[in-house]
């Protein structure tokens, strides 16, 4: 859950951007050598959505952000599904760096997020691996829980392309095989669950103080398979933008001599 509300904060910048009104009302173009104009045109992208959202899309301000019907698997064994949720902490986001390098097509971008907190009702189910296994445990439940993450660092090394597309104009693509990702969590993790059953008896007790107790270890162990899946999101989301939204839309330059044959 933690991974999927910290990708989010990035991804959204890109997935709710397919209006070129939104680019409009920043008014703001920058050269591609320009690091400190592009680092601040993603903050401020990130500012209006957070803010404002996109009203001609019928696209609601995302923070708060609604989560319904989320379902996570972790390692085949548990299934969690968030039913209904609202995440807060999106206008916290910035960025914090950014630096490219167009003639190896690479751009380096790193975020900030002061701080996230979820809440809403989740069902939590075994699945018939870890019945297998188990010997017929089952973990289950249908409850409340919050989280609240302190401090996120996440960091991006994207691959691009500059491509002319279809529409005769020329775009950046993001090369999703060729790039990379880290993230950080500097400050700390803390849940709260409730009607966390095995079979008949109450353990949302025990999982939380666990989790509570241990959440570095746990985060740092299983967090990339799921962050790994969110970041399949986010590529999806960031390039359907970026195809639909002509290069010179945001950049100053001509970029016709980087054009990928």
């Amino acid at each position: 859950m933690l991974q999927l509300i910290i990708i989010l904060s990035v991804s959204t910048i890109f997935s709710l951007c397919e209006s070129a009104s939104i680019l409009e009302k920043i008014n703001q173009k920058c050269s591609i050598r320009d690091d400190k104009c592009m680092q601040g045109l993603y903050r401020s992208l990130l500012q209006e959505m957070s803010d404002n959202g996109i009203p001609e899309l019928g696209v609601p301000k995302i923070d708060p952000m609604d989560l319904k019907n989320r379902e996570f698997n972790f390692l085949g064994m548990i299934k969690l599904t968030v039913t209904e949720g609202e995440a807060k902490g999106f206008k916290d986001c910035h960025a914090t760096s950014y630096k490219s390098d167009f003639e190896t097509h690479r751009v380096m971008i790193e975020f900030v997020c002061d701080r996230f907190t979820f809440e809403g009702s989740y069902k939590i189910e075994s699945t018939p691996s870890l019945l297998a296994l188990s010997g017929g445990i089952n973990i289950h439940g249908e409850g409340n829980g919050a989280i609240d993450i302190e401090n996120v660092q996440l960091s991006f090394d994207f691959a691009t392309e500059i491509k002319k597309l279809d529409d005769g104009e020329i775009h950046i693509i993001i090369v999703p095989e060729d790039s990379s990702y880290d993230f950080e969590v500097k400050g700390k993790v803390t849940v709260q669950a409730d009607n966390i059953l095995v079979g008949k008896t109450e353990i949302s007790c025990e999982v939380v103080n666990i989790f509570n107790e241990n959440w570095q270890y746990i985060t740092n162990t299983f967090g990339k398979n799921v962050l790994d899946k969110a970041m399949d999101v986010f590529f999806t989301l960031s390039n359907e933008f970026f195809e639909k939204t002509p290069a010179k839309n945001w950049i100053t330059e001509d970029l016709s001599a980087y054009v990928k044959s």
